[in-house]
């Protein structure tokens, strides 16, 4: 498998829906049944299969879900209600003054006065027009801003590398905001991507000043104020202004594209691996951003004498190579999105080494200044001094709504958004054999159809907050995949596989919002598990993958079956066996000697301690034989006949013969991560969502006791009876409230 670095990543980001054009070419297969094969395939549109079943895995073709968006329309009400009042916008949740500029470190500069654009000038504007084609801020073809004294540079560098997708900018950026008389009340609004959403940000529109100047990131025209409102809104969604200064590029860029970011260091990264990254990365559906952050963490961006800027993004562009009297050239060409800070060594744009070239080549890579900030580089210089690479990689949807991307080729693109959940799949990593299968499982199917290599991006994205003094904050936890590559047959990892099968890849576990992996796999089957680095951390995840050849992805599920023989040998009246005791009389005929012919609960309890050894781990409670009688119990009477007495013992005795195998120290219980092999055992599957619903109900502590486990087959055989009878009684009439309620409680 060639490795492309996994880097982690400090987010999980996401685009919106567009209309459904795409099924993405992606078979999405439903679940395994027992025996392995893969259950009938439906192909996915629009991430819903035309019937919802128990075992479908609800996989998204679409990168970012849009929630029907409640702070949308509370920007409306806000607006509606300060325009009936005549009030000009108070945001109480972002009030001025120190707590929202700083948390900790005081800023230099003093007094700082908060203004309103109205007041620093007589016409202000959102967006000048001279400087946009369509009035929104990504049009401008030079960006013309600033980070004052104390603006956040990575997200100046984040915006400004996102001037070669317009739309995107727009989505963060709505560009119908306005200081129009006629509309303005002081609220603006803008969008950042948190976990897989898009979320309004609503601020109003007082700004820190000194001396009448704003002191963070503004435009270079004074009556322009977008950038300043959007960091604004950047400091509200991370706490304060002093919380941006810890950030980084990486963080900026996912928060602003929704797109999986992928961190390169090149300071110490093989120039091969580099060359091999943008080689992979141009051509397809990323944007690929370059700067130089040098190792002194220096506030102010510097111009190095190679015509370069520090802390100062810079977008790759082109990949070519050139034949020149010295040999052959590798070149990089890049763009920068601001007025100044242009190349000036070898291949800039009026260096010597054109000359060599043929006038098919100069004209091909069309060298002369095009006064769009676009120069060439060999890669060796690009390598050399470059520090940082960004690859924010675009998923489908995003890639249809962005006509700058449409020369590139989109990636296929699968989401899930899933839990981890301690006792159940939180199975820690590679190095916890026991229980790492145990963790959610993904099986990516490349076809043999394809002879060339399949490039695959895996990212998952921990839950994450972004206010950081939040009291009831969640840590993030070491995150991390393995990657299996498996035998075409396989329906799931076990534990005996992980044990002894080394994983094909595993990224190093790491504290990060999103660890991302980007690697080329030949055919085959693989299986992709997204894992916590230690077993049972509590947390939500999303897992993203990403393949630019067709392949077929599926999370690994059962269906939900209890087996014919099992239950019908013990349920069915003409088979039930009769067990005969020493003196040669039925259990059955000995019991009515002693009880009348049907028995409640206590009654039953008595009964089975009477030899509870040969078929229970432990003595009956009387929850457990109410539970028991209502498997026989049709007519709700609360008994139960004692001839059914001997069809429960038997299978008592089948479950208990199955629980011992997992009971190590014979102790009665075991962990309940083994409830599924246990269920195996015992004669049934579950699927994940009825699995993790059973181990909620069930365990406690991440224990299973052998009392619990006969409880929860108790109810799964009552589930699956229930809706059976649902089932033909639905044919013939419907089902009344009052039944409903009955079958769910008595059961």
């Amino acid at each position: 498998m060639h490795h492309h670095n996994q880097q982690q990543q400090q987010h999980g980001t996401v685009p919106t829906p567009r209309n459904n054009h795409h099924s993405n070419g992606h078979v999405k297969t439903n679940g395994h049944v027992p025996n392995g094969a893969p259950t009938a395939t439906r192909l996915w549109m629009n991430g819903f299969p035309s019937r919802p079943d128990d075992k479908q895995s609800t996989l998204s073709r679409y990168w970012t879900t849009e929630r029907p968006r409640g702070l949308q329309s509370q920007y409306h009400a806000v607006r509606r209600m300060c325009r009936e009042r005549g009030v000009v916008f108070e945001d109480p949740e972002f009030p001025p003054g120190p707590r929202v500029l700083f948390h900790h470190k005081k800023p230099p500069v003093h007094p700082i006065v908060w203004m309103r654009p109205g007041e620093m000038c007589q016409r202000p504007k959102f967006i000048t027009s001279d400087s946009s084609g369509s009035g929104g801020a990504a049009d401008c073809g030079r960006l013309q801003v600033e980070t004052g004294e104390l603006g956040d540079p990575w997200l100046l560098a984040a915006i400004s590398s996102l001037t070669l997708t317009p739309r995107f900018l727009d989505r963060v950026i709505p560009p119908d905001q306005t200081f129009d008389p006629a509309t303005y009340c002081g609220l603006f609004r803008f969008r950042f991507w948190h976990f897989g959403e898009w979320k309004d940000v609503l601020v109003d529109d007082r700004l820190p000043t000194y001396r009448g100047r704003l002191v963070y990131t503004h435009c270079t025209n004074p009556t322009e104020f977008w950038v300043a409102l959007l960091e604004k809104a950047y400091a509200k969604l991370y706490g304060c202004y002093e919380n941006l200064q810890a950030g980084f590029t990486t963080r900026a860029l996912q928060d602003l594209t929704g797109g999986i970011v992928q961190s390169f260091g090149l300071s110490n990264q093989d120039r091969y691996l580099t060359f091999q990254v943008l080689n992979s990365a141009v051509p397809r559906s990323s944007l690929l951003i370059a700067s130089i952050n040098p190792e002194k963490e220096n506030k102010r961006q510097l111009r190095l004498r190679n015509g370069l800027i520090t802390q100062h993004a810079y977008s790759v562009t082109g990949l070519a190579r050139v034949r020149g009297p010295l040999g052959e050239t590798p070149l990089v060409r890049l763009r920068n999105p601001w007025g100044r800070g242009e190349w000036t060594g070898p291949w800039s744009e009026r260096s010597w080494e054109w000359d060599g070239l043929s006038e098919r080549d100069k004209e091909l890579l069309s060298v002369r200044v095009r006064n769009d900030g676009e120069f060439w580089m060999s890669f060796e210089d690009f390598a050399r001094h470059f520090t940082h690479l960004d690859l924010v990689h675009v998923g489908p949807d995003d890639w249809m709504s962005e006509p700058a991307l449409h020369s590139k080729q989109p990636w296929r693109a699968v989401l899930a958004r899933r839990r981890w959940r301690s006792g159940y799949n939180a199975g820690g990593g590679p190095s916890y054999t026991e229980t790492t299968a145990m963790n959610p499982q993904f099986h990516i199917q490349i076809p043999r159809t394809s002879s060339n290599k399949c490039h695959v991006v895996v990212s998952v994205t921990q839950f994450y907050e972004t206010v950081p003094d939040s009291r009831k904050k969640k840590p993030l936890f070491a995150i991390g995949f393995a990657v299996y590559e498996v035998p075409h047959a396989t329906a799931r990892l076990t534990p005996h596989f992980v044990a002894e099968q080394k994983p094909l890849d595993v990224t190093n576990h790491s504290v990060a919002r999103e660890v991302v992996t980007f690697f080329t796999l030949p055919p085959g089957d693989y299986i992709v598990v997204p894992q916590t680095a230690i077993p049972n951390c509590d947390g939500k995840f999303l897992l993203r993958i990403l393949t630019d050849e067709q392949s077929n992805i599926w999370e690994v599920n059962e269906d939900n079956m209890l087996f014919r023989n099992i239950s019908t040998e013990f349920m069915d009246d003409s088979a039930a066996p009769t067990i005969i005791l020493p003196d040669g009389k039925s259990i059955v005929a000995k019991l009515l000697l002693k009880y009348p012919p049907e028995v409640d609960a206590l009654q039953l309890q008595k009964i089975l301690k009477a030899h509870w050894k040969v078929y229970l781990s432990e003595k009956p409670s009387l929850e457990l034989c109410k539970s028991l009688i209502m498997l026989r119990d049709y007519n709700i009477s609360g008994r139960i006949g004692v001839v059914d007495i001997p069809v429960l013992m038997h299978m008592l005795q089948f479950w208990r013969v199955a629980f011992h195998k997992f009971d190590r120290g014979h102790a009665g219980k075991t962990s309940s991560y083994n409830l599924r092999p246990l269920l195996w055992e015992a004669g049934g599957t579950a699927s994940n969502k009825v699995l993790e619903c059973l181990v909620l109900r069930f365990a406690k502590n991440k224990v299973l006791t052998s009392e619990c486990f006969v409880m929860a087959m108790v109810r799964l055989h009552l589930a699956h009876e229930r809706y059976h009878s649902l089932d033909t009684k639905m044919k013939s009439n419907p089902l009344s409230l009052e039944e409903m309620i009955l079958m769910t409680i008595y059961s």
